[in-house]
């Protein structure tokens, strides 16, 4: 190599006299001086325009300051210039990620040549990025481009497996995990935990053999147990075997409960901040004739209901169904220029005390009109948005929102024996899950008082005890004329990725509730906290 020839970077030629400022930055990023580290990246990319990883590695500096703003401004801009390399489209679109940023992630996935890719580690490295933000044919596109590429890859046919899962496509689910677990060198226990969401009578005994066989190959305390106890408790409890799933139960959700400690109260100052918020001057700036879609907000605990009812909400021809995102989350954080790790804490309530959500609001709306497409109706079913309420309401005036109520043991139970990723710390501790409950609660009572009429409380055992009646109630409030063929939610098409990815296709079912009663001797705590909300049956036996 000749003293002119580029230093090759990510793909990109980055021209030898800016070797010294990348090298000078990525010392000042070590020493912990990250806003320093982004100015001297954007030296580089000022004077190299063209050098794209300059200004990636930049907007990543600025977040990990807590330059929200400025990094994301950045990060969009990046979007602007085709990536000369798929590892560092690959780059940005994590980046955008963090903004929420699916529209721009969907162009610029456009642009990396999935079909030209020969590497199929990043194949699946880009396929697991664009599954959360709901890009389902985009990723169809990617697993299969890495499937000619690696046909046996046992991490291909996971995700496949995954894909197929929230599809309701459940044979070619149950194929494709199955698969991917026999070829598998290591232990996959999120593929098995997938599999236990739908546990089958025939492969049961197996199925509870195989799970316990690979607790003995994981290492203790580990995300992997942690996985791999709440399956086998899911396997053991449709087996009737009611102390055995305790047990693993309990053990994964100690596991759990180590590896994401919960800070009780840091949520309840959390709860105090929103209840303190003193009342918005005025709603945000009217919206004229944007195009926007009607916008409907499903929110609730975890485990209430939330899913079927959007997928009852999706069934009409006029609603977009967009899932569960973090758009809004996102957008408040732009406006108070807050990098969080949390959906909402103390910190971030208090930089948006008494600021102006118009932009926050033109975010969110610019997202629904291009994620509904030519539809009029979009929802957003982020159930934890219910710490959210005030702020959705002083920036989208005309949002509506569906909230689901469910009986508070069937809802705490259900929360205590659910592998969630990273939203509900709170679940994995009886003492903490009536705790968080409690506040939902009065903080519900707190919107309602504060925003009469914006919120239909939707109970769900009212709801699958007389669907039609509910669901016509429902529509009503959301301004649509209620279609029977809404109340098919098995049917095909759309994706579901969430807690109920396992039984929210199987139809509308009234025999979910009471699952707590066969553990009763073991929710002692949960039933002392939540006290008077448990309800006249349920005292200890």
């Amino acid at each position: 190599m000749t003293a002119a020839a580029p230093i090759d970077v990510n793909g990109y030629g980055l021209r030898p006299e800016h070797a010294p400022g990348w090298q000078a930055a990525a010392a000042l990023a070590r020493r912990g001086d990250m806003v320093a580290a982004a100015e001297a990246m954007l030296a580089i990319a000022e004077a190299q325009p063209e050098f794209l990883p300059a200004r990636v590695q930049a907007a990543w500096f600025l977040l990990t300051a807590g330059r929200y703003r400025r990094a994301a401004a950045l990060a969009r801009e990046s979007a602007r210039q085709r990536p000369r390399s798929f590892e560092v489209g690959l780059h940005l679109v994590r980046l955008l990620r963090r903004f929420e940023a699916h529209a721009l992630i969907q162009s610029l996935v456009g642009q990396l040549e999935v079909s030209a890719c020969d590497d199929a580690s990043l194949l699946l490295q880009l396929a697991a990025e664009l599954g959360p933000v709901g890009l389902y044919d985009e990723v169809e596109a990617v697993l299969a481009r890495a499937a000619a590429i690696a046909p046996a890859a046992p991490q291909i046919d996971a995700l496949r497996g995954t894909l197929d899962m929230t599809a309701g496509r459940h044979e070619a689910a149950q194929t494709a995990l199955r698969g991917a677990i026999a070829r598998s060198r290591t232990e996959l226990p999120h593929a098995r935990w997938l599999l236990t969401l739908q546990p089958r009578p025939e492969t049961l005994d197996a199925d509870i053999d195989g799970i316990r066989a690979a607790l003995g190959r994981v290492r203790p305390g580990s995300e992997g147990e942690a996985y791999l106890q709440h399956g086998l408790h899911n396997l053991l409890h449709a087996a009737k075997d009611i102390e055995g799933a305790w047990r693993a139960l309990e053990r994964g959700c100690a596991v759990k409960r180590a590896l994401e400690p919960y800070d009780r109260d840091r949520s309840a100052r959390l709860f105090e901040a929103l209840t303190a918020l003193p009342a918005a001057a005025g709603p945000a700036a009217p919206v004229g004739d944007d195009g926007t879609p009607r916008l409907i907000f499903i929110v609730g605990m975890y485990r209430s209901g939330t899913s079927v009812v959007e997928r009852v909400l999706g069934g009409h021809p006029q609603v977009a169904d967009g899932g569960e995102s973090y758009v809004f989350p996102a957008v408040l954080r732009e406006v108070a220029d807050c990098n969080r790790p949390a959906l909402l804490d103390v910190e971030l309530v208090e930089r948006l005390a008494g600021r102006d959500l118009g932009e926050a609001g033109r975010s969110f709306r610019a997202h629904a009109r291009w994620r509904a497409g030519d539809r009029g109706v979009f929802t957003e079913k982020l159930p934890s948005n219910f710490l959210n309420i005030g702020f959705i309401l002083q920036a989208l005036p005309d949002a509506r929102i569906v909230h689901m109520c469910r009986d508070p043991l069937d809802t705490c139970f259900s929360n205590l024996r659910t592998y969630f990723g990273h939203d509900a710390p709170y679940a994995c501790d009886q003492s903490d899950l009536a705790d968080y409950y409690r506040r939902y609660r009065a903080l519900m009572a707190h919107w309602h008082q504060r925003h009469p009429g914006r919120i239909l409380d939707v109970d769900y055992q009212a709801f699958v005890d007389a669907p039609a009646e509910q669901a016509a109630r429902l529509m009503a409030f959301c301004g649509l004329d209620f279609e029977p063929g809404m109340l098919d939610v098995g049917r095909e098409g759309g994706h579901t990725a969430t807690a109920s990815i396992g039984s929210v296709r199987q139809g509308i079912q009234r025999n979910r509730g009471g699952a707590w009663r066969a553990y009763r001797e073991h929710l002692g705590p949960l039933i002392e906290a939540l006290g008077a909300l448990a309800g006249p049956d349920s005292p200890v036996a």
